[in-house]
């Protein structure tokens, strides 16, 4: 009997996850990793390091001898083309591979909005490699549009370099699914007091050939302007092949799609309605639908994951719902720490923040997990 042919088409880490998967679940397939990028995959996550004297090799999630060791071929091409009836992909370069089972891992790309002077050589995204390059390549006043992990990351070490560095957020706060306006407010101290500029409330009108101008008439140098607000999911090749698309690509709880060979996880897929953009999420699905490809049953749950980042040089760290009206706070404001607990209305515990000291995160997850008293989780903190 042949060995089964699976293809994982992206170089994330929800198609390393699925890669990896298939080859634990079955030993003798032949894998295919398909990655739209020249290397193999890396910590999308922390490619602010790059900024600075961090080789690319530091990144990598999985080393070149893991990828020999496992008998997975990475291939560093792009898809150009998938023929479902014969079950074949094209590459960009004209050759072809058949499959037995494909894995869509094509994941996200940085949302760049449509806006007059957007598509100039000096404004880009911030989420690859190439990204980071070109970055490097404009030296000089910096306007980092989105005030969410990635752009604050980048701005960060971008100041660190010395360059003049604005961060331009159209919400109220930074960090809005971090962190609720209390904890925002005590961070953009902690920002402002590290010499970050922040624009709040910043509608970006236009970019001209030296400023970003926002539309209350505000205006920052930029020689390099960054656009870091936000994915949209990539899922052309899918919707070429007629795969049932909506925000994303629709998959079950076994992360297929209507096509019984083909599977799809992460960043570019939609389950129950949802777009989730997180790497554990990625990683989790990405492992089911691996599985699967290679002949499993696998079922993917969805599971509450801490956000836990650092920006600004300071740890943030937060988990469940930080909505509830029902909240007990304290600061210690000379040691940055604050920390912040939501409770549901039963008084048992539903969400935390920590900024400054993390040291009590997991002690704080496993009590939300664990749906604690109202007093007793107040206790953790004392």
């Amino acid at each position: 009997m042949e060995a089964k042919r699976i293809i994982v088409i992206g170089g994330g880490i929800a198609g390393l996850s699925a890669a990896q998967a298939a080859r634990e679940k079955d030993g003798e397939a032949r894998i295919h990793l398909i990655c739209g990028e020249e290397t193999i995959p890396y910590y999308r996550t922390k490619i602010y390091d790059l900024l600075g004297e961090t080789p690319l090799e530091k990144l990598f999630v999985r080393n070149h001898q893991w990828f020999i060791d496992k008998n997975i071929q990475a291939v560093n091409g792009r898809v150009v083309a998938v023929d479902r009836q014969a079950k074949q992909i094209k590459l960009a370069d004209g050759s072809r591979l058949d499959y037995d089972t494909l894995v869509i891992a094509t994941g996200g790309r940085g949302r760049r909005p449509s806006l007059p002077g957007s598509d100039q050589d000096r404004v880009t995204t911030f989420r690859t490699v190439a990204d980071v390059r070109r970055l490097r390549e404009l030296p000089g006043p910096t306007v980092v549009i989105g005030g969410g992990v990635l752009g604050l990351e980048a701005a960060w070490h971008l100041s660190l370099e010395g360059r003049p560095v604005v961060v331009v957020e159209r919400g109220d706060w930074l960090l809005q699914r971090q962190l609720d306006a209390e904890a925002a407010a005590f961070f953009l101290r902690i920002a402002e007091s590290a010499g970050m500029r922040i624009a709040l409330r910043g509608d970006v009108s236009y970019i001209d050939e030296t400023k970003v101008v926002l539309s209350d008439s505000r205006a920052f140098e930029a020689a390099a302007v960054i656009f870091a607000a936000g994915t949209e999911p990539v899922i052309s090749l899918a919707k070429n092949i007629d795969l049932t698309c909506a925000k994303g690509i629709v998959v079950d709880e076994n992360m297929a799609t209507d096509d019984q060979a083909i599977f799809a996880c992460g960043d570019c897929v939609e389950f129950q309605g949802r777009l989730e953009g997180r790497w554990p999420v990625s990683m989790a699905q990405g492992a089911v639908a691996g599985e699967n490809a290679a002949g499993g049953s696998a079922v993917y749950r969805p599971q509450p994951a801490p956000y836990f980042i650092n920006a600004m040089g300071v740890s943030i760290w937060s988990q469940g719902n930080i909505s509830s009206e029902d909240h007990f706070s304290n600061r210690e404001t000379a040691a940055n720490n604050f920390a912040k607990l939501f409770f549901a209305p039963d008084q048992t515990l539903q969400g935390a923040i920590l900024i400054g000291s993390t040291a009590k995160a997991m002690q704080l997850k496993k009590a939300i997990d664990q749906k604690i008293a109202k007093e007793e989780a107040i206790q953790i903190l004392s």
